[in-house]
């Protein structure tokens, strides 16, 4: 009996483990309603630095199980407004215009494991992982560590982002007569709470 219960009680522990959820995958974008981010553009001179601000601010988030899960986007600067949906699932990101159709895939389903991609004549490829030297900025728990993706268009120069867990494209850089140059960094983010709409 003592031999039997060496041989089950392993079974079983193999079981019990195969059955265990997957931890989720993690979302290299923003997707936690209320989030607001703010860039700029490191190359630029004060003041036009802070006028040509972006604030970026997660409007609507579905994120119930099951996909695909829909995020609407609002785009603020000294400019104007803009507002898109991002589609995730399977770890890519689709924007979708007003009628639902793919404007662009900003990552490839499988993302990070997909190395390489491209879409709309734009070849990306995945460089590798490294640790983002402006988190400083960011909460004592959020990721620091993301995935550099290199973007090599048919015409311009080439661009390097790199994309953060929870919050993706915190900087990105452009090559510029053979040196990386930043032209767009993460420098705040926290939550906006609006006052919830009256029921009717």
């Amino acid at each position: 009996m003592h031999a039997a219960w060496k041989v089950l009680v392993p079974t079983a522990l193999v079981f019990s483990l195969a059955c265990q959820p997957r931890a989720a995958a993690p979302v290299y974008a923003p997707w936690e309603e209320g989030l607001t981010l703010a860039f700029e553009d490191p190359s630029l001179p004060q003041p036009q630095r802070s006028q040509d601000r972006l604030q970026v601010r997660v409007a609507r988030s579905s994120v119930s199980p099951g996909a695909p899960r829909l995020v609407q986007l609002d785009l603020t600067s000294l400019r104007g407004q803009l507002s898109f949906v991002a589609r995730h699932q399977d770890g890519g990101i689709t924007l979708l215009g007003e009628d639902g159709r793919a404007l662009a895939q900003t990552l490839p389903p499988g993302f990070p494991q997909t190395a390489a991609w491209e879409d709309r004549g734009t070849q990306f490829r995945v460089i590798g992982r490294a640790a983002w030297d402006g988190a400083a900025i960011l909460p004592a728990t959020a990721a620091t560590v993301g995935v550099w993706v290199e973007a090599r268009p048919l015409q311009g120069p080439r661009h390097r982002t790199l994309y953060l867990p929870n919050l993706g494209e915190v900087e990105s850089q452009e090559e510029r007569a053979g040196t990386w140059v930043t032209v767009n960094r993460l420098v705040a983010r926290g939550f906006v709470d609006l006052p919830a709409s009256p029921r009717p």
